[in-house]
């Protein structure tokens, strides 16, 4: 009898232990997605994401799927074609979390957890330029094309002291490669990847080496949001570093991810 009673009294002994766990994961999930399922919104920048067979591929729907994984809620990917509009998606409470650089107006719309990313960024100069390191751009009469609103336009405004900044759209590079081909400007700053993609547009252009800055990307999350949901997203992206699931999620991407890494 005793032997037949017991195996019965461990398993229920599990079952309560188990569900004592998971009543404060479900309480979590809930105040991560609201809606009951976890909305990611989705920066639609080639070195975030790309859109293959109508499914968003990359690592920041990756890393959103794995936190909706991890929280056992359904997912929505949502995209967000301009980075100014990822203000309006989180703060007007179309979308729950999402992974992007920080600058000063995304940080008054909704609140970082930890960096977990970080874009090499660096300078695009014509192929007769006489610039040959990143420490030359800053000179006297040397006119620097930069994304508005972007954050390494922030953090050269910090730095610049010589030369000056001419501020352009930033869902697309031709307005600073046309800048550079007329003679109006002399080099052109953003990060890696971009500049891989705007060299097509003018032809013998050179990237300069190295990085003068690595733009940190964060998981950002609306404002109002728990204690809770604060720190498990320290958490969640400490383990993404530490257990390798963000740097394959960068390998994935191949020539697509230029310039991005794990932040340190």
């Amino acid at each position: 009898m005793r032997r037949s009673i017991f195996p019965t009294l461990v398993a229920i002994a599990m079952m309560l232990g188990t569900g004592a766990h998971a009543q404060p994961v479900s309480d979590l999930a809930k105040q991560f997605a609201p809606t009951g399922k976890l909305r990611v919104a989705v920066l639609m920048l080639t070195y975030f994401a790309v859109e293959e067979d109508g499914k968003l591929k990359g690592w920041s729907p990756d890393l959103g799927i794995e936190l909706a994984r991890r929280l056992r809620v359904p997912y929505e990917l949502v995209p967000i074609r301009n980075p100014a509009d990822m203000i309006d998606a989180l703060s007007n409470g179309n979308a729950d979390v999402t992974f992007i650089g920080i600058t000063k107006d995304r940080a008054a719309a909704f609140d970082y957890g930890p960096v977990i990313i970080g874009l090499r960024t660096s300078f695009l100069v014509p192929a007769k330029s006489s610039i040959r390191t990143i420490p030359d751009v800053d000179q006297t009469g040397v006119r620097i094309v930069v994304p508005a609103r972007s954050a390494q336009g922030e953090h050269l405004e910090k730095i610049i002291k010589n030369a000056t900044m001419l501020r352009v759209p930033v869902e697309t590079t031709k307005p600073a490669t046309d800048l550079i081909a007329e003679g109006k400007a002399d080099a052109f700053s953003h990060v890696v990847p971009m500049l891989v993609v705007a060299q097509a547009g003018l032809p013998g252009s050179r990237i300069l080496s190295g990085s003068y800055y690595d733009v940190p990307i964060a998981i950002g999350y609306p404002k109002g949001r728990s204690a809770a949901v604060e720190e498990y997203c320290k958490k969640f992206v400490a383990d993404m570093k530490s257990s390798g699931f963000a740097k394959k999620a960068i390998a994935r991407m191949g020539r697509n991810a230029d310039g991005v890494v794990v932040a340190q």
